[in-house]
């Protein structure tokens, strides 16, 4: 019982300082690198600038490996044998995809298969394209889209049908979202109908247009109802759905679903060990409704429910 106690009482311990250690990594770590890199682009690079950004460094390097302790102790069984498919957004880092595949697989999911999103799925440019495509998509679902459903939503439910079941329809679907001349979809690795849970990895930084034309990420003209409507849709796979994103600003695109109150678990910042660790054990209970864990706008609360210590 003292080994029972002890091993409890050192967990919640690890996360209250895992939670600190986000805030500060978000903030005032974040902040140090950013004054340090931004004094010696200024050709202002002192002894004291050197050991400043030398020290921020070393905070996030322990703030990594406190996440990696942590992810160590808790993912272990977490999603055992859940079958998951990543998909990957526009200008998604595939060192983030890769991290968050890894986390999977250490806690016990089955990582069926990898799917991207090509920008015809975002574009406001594309938008009429989307509008017309839904109509066909929708008469070929296995189960009939909610009524309010925008267009967009109904090509989300599309891509959870090819993920998540087999059939002639399913098949017919694919071909039209993978279509050589206006493709949303690119498969990576087959899940093959096999999928479970589904998590979408979005790309660094994800905001609305700012100059009319892009986003600071390079994207052309991205659409909020496309994010909502995927985030809608994916929450409706058998074991539910997580996306990761950028939250770091009011016009960041997952800051933007958690204003329009969509029904699905968002988890940030994207690029990070806490976001990977934070969106697979989120996945754990992904059809509890809208949820959101991080540290960006619209977050609710640092860090997704843990594991209990005798599961």
């Amino acid at each position: 019982m003292v080994n029972f106690r002890y091993h409890l009482v050192s967990l919640i311990a690890v996360f209250a300082a895992l939670a600190i250690g986000v805030v500060l990594g978000a903030g005032p770590l974040q902040a140090r690198l950013g004054d340090a890199f931004s004094s010696s682009d200024s050709g202002g690079g002192t002894q004291d600038q050197s050991e400043q950004l030398a020290s921020a460094k070393r905070d996030l390097a322990a703030q990594d490996d406190m996440v990696q302790a942590v992810a160590d102790r808790v993912l272990p069984s977490t999603l055992e044998g859940v079958a998951t498919v990543t998909v990957a957004l526009p200008g998604a880092d595939t060192a983030d995809v890769k991290s968050v595949g890894e986390d999977l697989a250490a806690a016990g999911a089955d990582l069926v298969g990898a799917v991207s999103l090509t920008e015809n799925w975002q574009s406001q440019d594309m938008s009429q394209y989307r509008d017309t495509l839904a109509t066909p998509i929708a008469s070929h679902l296995s189960s009939p889209p909610p009524t309010d459903a925008t267009s967009d939503a109904v090509i989300g439910y599309a891509l959870v049908d090819v993920l998540t079941s087999t059939g002639s329809e399913q098949d017919l679907l694919s071909d039209m979202l993978t279509d050589a001349t206006t493709p949303i979809l690119s498969v990576d690795q087959d899940p093959q109908g096999k999928a479970q849970a589904i998590v979408v990895v979005g790309p660094r930084d994800a905001g609305t247009s700012t100059d009319g034309d892009t986003t600071q990420s390079g994207a052309a003209n991205p659409s909020v109802s496309a994010w909502a409507g995927l985030a809608r849709a994916v929450a409706s796979a058998p074991a539910g759905g997580v996306v990761l994103g950028d939250a770091s600003r009011p016009d960041s695109m997952l800051s933007q679903v958690r204003t329009q109150g969509v029904s699905v678990t968002t988890v940030d910042p994207v690029g990070t060990r806490m976001g990977s660790l934070s969106a697979v054990l989120a996945l754990r209970d992904a059809g509890s409704g809208q949820r959101s864990f991080g540290v960006g706008e619209g977050a609710e609360d640092v860090l997704p429910p843990f594991p209990d210590s005798d599961e």
